[in-house]
């Protein structure tokens, strides 16, 4: 793994009274660490963030893809999008699992898809997290609300974070790295088709 795909490993979590964008890195794939002291600080996280907060008006149940997140994707989207089949890896110590698709296995370019299970405020931790964040953009993908945004700012680099609110309560996390296309357009663009294909599986 490069180093600047570590350093673009960006995940949900809440520290005390808000929540920060941390990095990890390893050979891990996108992985948020735990969200210690949930019931203690969900109400907190969400305090600065108030009516900023979109709504989801269509929830969707991501249930099944916390434990089988490869399979937000068809194999006719994965073809679409020139990956190849994805690779199921543990969040260790935390519940649900990551997937990671790589487009050739001589290619470094690679899309993470994460269900960030622990996490039960939705995009309201994101958006408590805005101030200690590089970037802040919300977005809408297929009418769902999300916000590309991450502790460092890669995206000109071809890394690009992107989190989506699937219900009021949770978020999925996609991370595209894109060593053959660095750009923002590319990364980021890339990150918001892999979403829509996964709520069109969702049935959104």
């Amino acid at each position: 793994m490069s180093r600047r795909t570590a350093r673009a490993f960006s995940a949900l979590t809440l520290v005390t009274a808000a929540s920060v964008l941390t990095a990890c890195g390893d050979d891990s794939a996108a992985n948020p660490p735990g969200l210690a002291d949930q019931k203690e600080t969900s109400t907190s996280s969400a305090a600065g963030t108030g009516a900023d907060v979109p709504k989801v008006s269509n929830p969707l149940d991501v249930t099944s893809l916390a434990s089988d997140p490869c399979a937000a994707l068809s194999s006719e989207q994965l073809a679409q999008f020139g990956l190849g089949e994805g690779e199921t890896q543990a969040n260790a110590g935390h519940a649900g699992k990551a997937c990671r698709w790589k487009r050739t296995e001589e290619s470094l370019d690679s899309v993470d898809f994460t269900v960030v299970a622990e996490n039960t405020d939705g995009l309201a931790s994101v958006y408590a997290a805005k101030d200690g964040s590089a970037y802040f953009e919300p977005t809408e993908v297929a009418g769902y609300p999300a916000v590309y945004t991450g502790l460092s700012d890669s995206r000109d680099s071809g890394t690009c974070d992107l989190w989506v609110g699937v219900s009021d309560q949770q978020v999925v996390y996609i991370m595209t790295n894109l060593v053959s296309a660095e750009s923002a357009e590319a990364s980021c663009g890339l990150a918001a088709d892999v979403a829509e294909a996964a709520i069109t599986t969702l049935g959104g």
